[in-house]
């Protein structure tokens, strides 16, 4: 299998339009920020017909965290509160709009979509405890909101990933059984850069090991964590409680396919439901590119899909 044709059109458009001027200095997060925004829009479409949406703000102690709630109008749904990929220094509800709309209309949910706080003016654990308590807060207000009190899921790419990821762990440690699922979409699961998908794609198209390394030292901001520190490495111990049942998608092209699918099986040795979605010919951030690549738009939907069957 190769790469998917459209996606590389895709990434072949987008340097095109957007090159990077030769012999340029390294860019500061803040530009890398900028560049991404100005990218993502190419991706963004209008709101679905049947969805409504919604922008707030989460009030949290010491601070506020712009949300947006994407639902479908007149009916009571599941909530899933979603977290956008980025590395923890880029993306915000904005530039994963359509993501979020595309998976609150095939799932037929609530997809609450949260702007944590950013690296490296926020570093870890700042977007870790931003997460955890956006998801207790949305967990409390769901009467509120009007949305169904028995089912609740997380769901995130690739850094959001790891952040839902950790949240629904640290929330159902504290409230067993409450996240009953999670959709994890290319997720960073552990800081190593040494599994065998890194060696094969450090190189390669849509995200390679440099560029992992990179957003990891953005958001650690020079702090070692503990080996056993689970804000950071989703395996490093297991839990007390059951983790929710868990859809991992791996991308095949993504430096990440390997620790998303080790995620799977740790998620499955606990004793929850876990599946892989591989995601043949596609690459890191496909999820962002459903109106540029039919073969993304067709894994997120059937995933969303799934998802919706595990709610119910």
């Amino acid at each position: 299998m190769t790469i998917d044709a459209d996606l590389l059109a895709y990434y072949d458009l987008m340097a095109r339009k957007y090159p990077t001027p030769e012999n340029a200095p390294a860019p500061t997060p803040q530009e890398v920020r900028a560049r991404f925004a100005t990218v993502a829009v190419e991706a963004l479409r209008p709101l679905p017909a049947g969805l409504r949406s919604e922008t707030f703000e989460i009030p949290l102690p010491g601070r506020n965290l712009r949300a947006r709630l994407y639902r479908p109008a007149g009916r009571t749904v599941p909530l899933v509160v979603y977290f956008h990929g980025g590395g923890w220094v880029v993306g915000d509800v904005d530039t994963h709009g359509t993501v979020a709309a595309f998976l609150a209309q095939d799932a037929d949910v609530a997809v609450l979509s949260v702007d944590y706080r950013l690296a490296p003016e926020h570093p870890f654990p700042t977007p870790v405890d931003d997460a955890r308590e956006a998801l207790a807060w949305a967990a409390e207000q769901r009467a509120r909101l009007g949305l169904s009190l028995d089912r609740l899921a997380v769901a995130g790419d690739s850094a959001g990933g790891h952040l839902a990821a950790q949240a629904a762990a640290w929330f159902n440690d504290r409230h067993p059984g409450i996240v009953g699922a999670q959709l994890l979409i290319y997720p960073v699961v552990q800081y190593r850069f040494d599994t065998p998908s890194y060696e094969r794609l450090a190189h390669g198209v849509g995200l390679t090991r440099d560029e992992m390394r990179w957003y990891w030292k953005e958001f650690l901001a020079g702090v070692e964590p503990a080996a056993n520190d689970v804000r950071v490495n989703l395996m490093a111990e297991a839990p007390r409680h059951p983790l929710p049942n868990s859809l991992v998608i791996a991308a095949e092209y993504d430096p990440l396919h390997d620790e998303a699918v080790d995620y799977a099986r740790f998620v499955a040795r606990t004793g929850s439901k876990a599946e892989v979605i591989e995601a043949t010919g596609l690459t890191h951030s496909f999820a962002r590119l459903q109106p540029f690549v039919p073969h993304a738009r067709m894994v997120m939907h059937d995933a969303a899909q799934r998802l919706r069957a595990w709610l119910d």
